[in-house]
């Protein structure tokens, strides 16, 4: 009998090649996230270090100025061709060239040598004893075939549609708009998959994917599907467990450091004291998500600095800053239009949105605010900066180290165009140290600073939503977190436990 495992959810893939561009929460994510492997694996609940994947084992070396991984030497890419550090050199140095998605955590990354077939080095630029989170904490990390990629145009190679992996997965079909079919790969080099399908069915209606999975047509959804305004459509279904807790990071509202409008500390300062949390408390749900004025989450304890808060509520304050940095209403009251976004896949920050607008609206600012889809978002908000204002989830967990690539200067994902020497300064000082306790002083103050030049505006730690079917076992939270998130390969019949 075939054994299928059945996703639900709303968005189609764009491509099957994240290390190339990478497009959050799609099918194509999803999928990546299977028929693909990274280095390391550091998933966002895991606090107690990196899983192997392709690599074995490493070592920090230099005092962290080089990482050596040895692979696994039973690894083959799915057409059966060995992988080797010839494919991980090539991938990530080509992805760091160019400027792809890949490329987003090795700022630091100076070269990457083969010392042998099945041995690597990664040189960097400096200490940075954070490195291993940053190898393995997404997708976008994963190791491309280099025999299919070396000489070819990322843009147009036919691979990215038709993808040739190294994970337990296999794509077999894609029809668009309505389902993706993967099949288990047959005598894998890595742990068995115990399904025989994965398919991925498209269904733009989130409400219609909860209930597909209450009716037992599904499995399971990716994030921001199941909200709490949906948590009624699960309520009493016995085939269901519904899993709900604090989430792995924030809601914050950014600036765009690049334009002039947010140049003086004071205008960036007021804005933060427009905001009214009060509101956002009224869209939680207690104990499961929190309006937020801290800069990193509470349970990363090793690194919170519970003193860093942003600026609390004040109109008064607000108003008068902005009148003091010459940003003053005209004779109709208003201080100009705000352009807003936020990323439409994420569904609870168009609410957010909704209030941060009203809010500014009582200091004057009339605000237009959009979502924008994946596609849209990295090319308005990635690569244009055409903003002046956006909601983004901001990932702090396990390791602040992950955010140096949006909050730092020369962070390939520093959509805000942030520019503060201070912070660099900071992250720097995280980097090269080498025990968690001084590391866990470096981000503390790194927080201070945030607080002391509002860099961005916490609103609010998410809650996490999850319904899936109670038929199968193997999730990444019953793993220790040895898998990621999104990765069904240890997925098994609730009748083989």
């Amino acid at each position: 009998m075939t054994i299928d495992f059945v996703v639900a959810t709303p968005h189609d893939a764009v491509h099957f090649n994240d290390v190339h561009r990478n497009y959050t929460a799609t099918a194509g994510y999803l999928v990546c996230n299977n028929i693909y492997n990274r280095m390391v694996l550091t998933e966002w609940y895991n606090f107690n270090g990196s899983y192997p994947d392709l690599a074995t084992h490493w070592e920090m070396l230099d005092g962290a100025r080089r990482w050596r991984f040895h692979l696994n030497q039973a690894a083959r890419w799915q057409d059966g061709v060995p992988m080797t550090a010839h494919d991980v050199v090539y991938t990530h140095l080509h992805a760091k060239k160019m400027g792809y998605t890949g490329a987003m955590f090795l700022t630091d990354v100076e070269d990457i040598v083969a010392v042998n077939d099945y041995t690597v080095d990664y040189h960097l630029t400096g200490p940075n004893s954070g490195f291993l989170v940053q190898l393995g904490n997404f997708i976008f990390s994963h190791i491309l075939p280099r025999h299919l990629y070396e000489g070819t145009d990322w843009d147009t190679n036919p691979y990215n549609l038709k993808p040739v992996g190294s994970g337990p997965f296999r794509l077999v079909e894609w029809e668009k708009g309505k389902q993706i079919i993967l099949e288990k790969v047959k005598n894998h080099w890595g742990p068995q998959p115990e399904i025989d399908r994965l398919i991925l069915k498209i269904e733009p209606d989130r409400d219609e994917c909860v209930k597909m999975v209450v009716r037992g047509e599904a499995d399971f959804f990716p994030q921001d599907t199941l909200t709490f305004d949906r948590l009624h459509l699960v309520e009493g279904a016995d085939n269901v467990e519904v899993m709900k807790g604090k989430g792995p990071g924030m809601a914050l509202l950014d600036f765009n450091h690049g334009s002039e409008l947010w140049a003086d500390q004071r205008r960036r300062e007021a804005i933060a004291r427009a905001v009214n949390r009060a509101d956002i408390a009224k869209i939680t749900d207690p104990g499961v998500s929190f309006a937020w004025d801290h800069y990193l989450l509470g349970s990363v304890e090793w690194a919170f600095n519970p003193n860093a808060k942003a600026p609390g509520h004040d109109l008064a304050e607000a108003n008068r800053l902005l009148d003091e940095s010459g940003l003053k209403r005209d004779a109709t009251g208003s201080r100009g239009t705000l352009r807003m976004f936020y990323m439409d896949t994420f569904y609870g920050h168009k609410k957010l949105a909704e209030i941060v607008s009203n809010n500014l609206a009582e200091v004057g600012f009339a605000v237009e605010y959009a979502g924008l889809s994946s596609i849209e978002w990295s090319k308005r908000i990635r690569r244009e900066h055409d903003f002046d204002l956006y909601i983004v989830g901001g990932t702090m967990s396990p390791d602040i180290e992950i955010t140096a690539t949006k909050y730092s200067s020369t962070g390939l994902n520093n959509m805000g165009l942030h520019h503060n020497k201070d912070v660099d300064a900071a992250y720097e000082q995280g980097r090269t140290a080498l025990t968690r306790e001084d590391r866990g002083a470096a981000y503390k103050e790194l927080q201070a600073i945030w607080q002391r030049d509002c860099e961005f505006v916490p609103l609010l730690w998410y809650g996490t939503y999850y319904a899936r079917s109670k038929r199968f076992f193997g999730w990444a939270d019953q793993l220790d977190y040895s898998i990621p998130w999104w990765h069904w390969g240890r997925i098994r019949p609730i009748e083989a436990v």
